[in-house]
């Protein structure tokens, strides 16, 4: 493949490393940065003038469900708890899925990424009405648009043990094929992961086939941990333990997996987390949308347990979460600046090291060598931007702007608001049409 030979130039660098260039460039060659720094921008055969805007790695999506595309608008009747939104919506939507739902789905939320600069996203797929072949559907759907994605089928034994055996099936099939792709290939962004959906849904011998699983093909486990008190209760009633040491003793939580909401954990499940090694997906919109919490990450951060940021499928784009992460903790800890490095250290260390860590190359940060995963932001710094001051401009005014450019692996999949390769009426045009049978059928 003939590799791109791009020049972004005229740009407010933030490279994610520490280092700021407010007049630089970046050079892509291929899908990697080959060049960057403050002086003079080479020649290149395309070049993209980003007129002192800001420049700085793609953003991460930790965890989100792609599937809950089709699901906007839908009037599912009245749901206090927790539980009962499971039951009464995402439950029967799964269950009502086809796999030409979740291509267009995927494609839906895959195109919304783009436009809100993620580049990289974790998807936890259900679809327990159409469990084969829809993590090829998935794939499918975000290798047309270009992004880099890790995905995973949910277990769970709620639908029954044939369902539970199809899923372990997809798994493990989906897991065997990219084993079988070049992944040394910076060109292939697809990994997996082993998907649960939580201990309460989950019985010992799906965990036991979810550990099996992760060790043949050397992966983590992407799992609910947590969220809901419901799942604390169901837990330690039929386990005498919480979700937390249920997970660390059946050997899904552990170095390479990700632990998401973790709502409701304690000290001593916290020290757990820590000695396990585990990554902690905090996804606050989601967990007051669903009105089950705050998860206490600045406990767990101070306990030396990393998190990132995730939606949980409530949008694509993590600005919203990130904003509200940071105002969220800071009101708790009655501290103006609590949450600021802790917010940082994950937006610039925690998801770019885990990122990495899965591709085996770097990724999330702008440095030569790194994945060319960039976007341009739609604002220019009306202040100096510095070393010590970049993660403020971040906060205040690139979450505040609009993304107009994005690029991953050096592939253009969006210049200046334009959508690359994509019709997006007609594709809204079809989901509609989709989403009407697929609500009545729910």
């Amino acid at each position: 493949m003939i590799g791109n030979d791009i020049v972004i130039k005229n740009a407010c660098v933030i490279t994610g490393t520490g280092r700021v260039y407010p007049d630089g460039f970046i050079h892509i060659k291929g899908s990697k940065i080959i060049g960057l720094g403050g002086s003079s921008a080479p020649g290149a055969s395309t070049v993209i003038d980003a007129h002192g805007a800001y420049v700085l790695p793609g953003f991460v999506n930790s965890h989100t469900h792609l599937y809950s595309g089709l699901a906007r608008g839908i009037e599912v009747g009245r749901m206090r708890k927790f539980g009962e939104v499971l039951k009464g919506l995402w439950w029967k939507l799964d269950r009502a899925l086809t796999l030409e739902d979740i291509y267009v789905s995927a494609m839906i939320g895959g195109i919304e990424a783009v436009k809100a600069g993620v580049t990289t996203v974790f998807d936890h797929h259900a679809s327990y009405g159409a469990i084969s072949g829809s993590l090829g559907a998935v794939s499918e759907a975000l290798s047309a648009i270009g992004l880099r994605a890790s995905t995973c089928f949910e277990l769970s034994d709620r639908c029954g043990l044939s369902a539970r055996d199809e899923a372990v099936a997809e798994t493990g099939l989906y897991l065997e094929s990219l084993k079988n792709q070049s992944i040394e290939d910076p060109e292939f962004l697809f990994r997996g992961m082993v998907g649960l959906h939580a201990s309460m849904t989950l019985s010992d011998d799906t965990l036991n086939d979810a550990r099996e699983l992760m060790d043949i093909f050397g992966v983590g486990a992407h799992v609910h941990v947590a969220e809901g008190l419901e799942d604390v209760v169901a837990t330690k009633k039929k386990f005498r333990m919480t979700p937390v040491e249920r997970f660390v003793r059946a050997g899904i939580l552990r170095k390479g997996s990700l632990a998401v909401h973790c709502v409701h954990v304690t000290k001593n499940d916290i020290a757990t987390l820590k000695k396990c090694g585990v990554t902690v997906v905090h996804n606050p919109l989601s967990n007051l949308n669903n009105a089950v919490g705050v998860s206490p990450v600045l406990a767990m951060a101070k306990r030396g347990v990393p998190f990132i940021i995730g939606t949980d499928g409530m949008s694509l784009g993590v600005a919203d979460d990130l904003k509200l992460a940071s105002v969220l903790h800071k009101s708790a800890a009655c501290d103006a600046q609590a949450a600021w490095s802790e917010m940082r250290d994950a937006v610039w260390q925690t998801a770019p090291a885990f990122v990495s860590k899965m591709f085996g190359y770097e990724v999330g940060v702008l440095k030569k060598g790194a994945a060319a995963d960039i976007v341009i932001i739609d604002c220019s710094p009306p202040t100096p931007v510095t070393k010590d001051n970049a993660f403020g401009h971040f906060m205040f005014g690139v979450l505040n702007s609009r993304v107009r450019t994005t690029i991953v692996a050096g592939k253009i999949l969006m210049r200046d608001f334009e959508v690359m390769g994509v019709d997006e009426a007609v594709l809204a045009k079809v989901a509609r049409a989709l989403a009407k049978k697929l609500w009545q059928r729910i």
